[in-house]
């Protein structure tokens, strides 16, 4: 089974946890140069950045404030995009694949959801004061999916999340590959996602929702591919999970929020 711009496990009192293979090297590529996996460490920020400097308008962690802390982030997993063959107008399709990664030093136990429940998520400020990549993923926001509900909804901590950027990594544009949306039947968990890659992005990158990534655990892979279908990504289905391909979420890929 493919997905023609969205492709989205639910699970309604739980998460599937998907296996599908052996855990990769920090990047490992395969044969066919249409999709290449990549290895995305627990501790990798989603971008770069330097107050002043590169995507300063988007810190987060430690330091984000101006104060001396140090960011403890490791740089993002990076994929050339044409490594695989695409560029501006092309379609771009993002899968996770496995892996489990822990936000709190313990053995890995989350997947490209991360800590859903946790109360450190959207806009919230993480256990270090500081903001998380998903506070400039406005859209995305539990509070902005359901205002009477937003808990269960939203990036929460140790998401995957990422950017599209320049041959030097300033941001081009935004996308997740973790976030919780709201539909009319419950959560829905985002496994995957398509959509047509902006002029300007020549990188695809990753990291995790978080603040503090030195005592993070884990990785997880992920599958870039040109060809719809390349990654061959559906488990075995398991009692109280569905699987659903359908159109994209508005903007899902747009949001950009730059800090004030």
């Amino acid at each position: 089974m493919g997905y023609s711009e969205i492709f989205m496990q639910f699970k309604f009192g739980g998460i599937h946890k998907a296996i599908l293979g052996a855990t990769l090297g920090l990047m490992s590529l395969t044969a066919d140069a249409a999709h290449q996996i990549v290895n995305v460490a627990g501790t990798a920020g989603p971008w770069n950045w330097e107050l002043g400097g590169l995507n300063g308008d988007y810190a987060y962690g430690l330091g984000a404030d101006g104060s001396d802390a140090i960011p403890d982030y490791t740089p993002p997993a990076r994929l050339k995009l044409a490594d695989i063959g695409i560029g501006a107008g092309d379609s771009i399709y993002i899968t996770y694949l496995d892996g489990l990664t822990n936000a709190f030093g313990d053995v890995p136990n989350v997947n490209n959801n991360g800590h859903v429940g946790s109360v450190f998520k959207d806009d919230e400020l993480g256990s270090s004061g500081q903001v998380l990549p998903s506070y400039y993923y406005e859209s995305e926001w539990g509070k902005n999916q359901d205002p009477d509900d937003p808990a269960p909804y939203g990036l929460f901590l140790q998401s995957l999340v990422g950017a599209l950027t320049d041959d030097g990594g300033n941001i081009v544009q935004l996308l997740s590959v973790g976030s919780v949306i709201k539909l009319d039947s419950g959560q829905g968990f985002v496994y995957g996602i398509s959509f047509e890659l902006p002029v300007g992005a020549t990188y695809v990158q990753f990291g995790l929702n978080d603040d503090i990534f030195g005592d993070n655990t884990g990785s997880l892979n992920v599958c870039v591919s040109s060809v719809d279908e390349e990654c061959g990504t559906s488990p075995v289905p398991v009692p109280g999970a569905v699987w659903m391909f359908g159109s994209a979420i508005a903007g899902l890929a747009t949001y950009l929020r730059r800090r004030v």
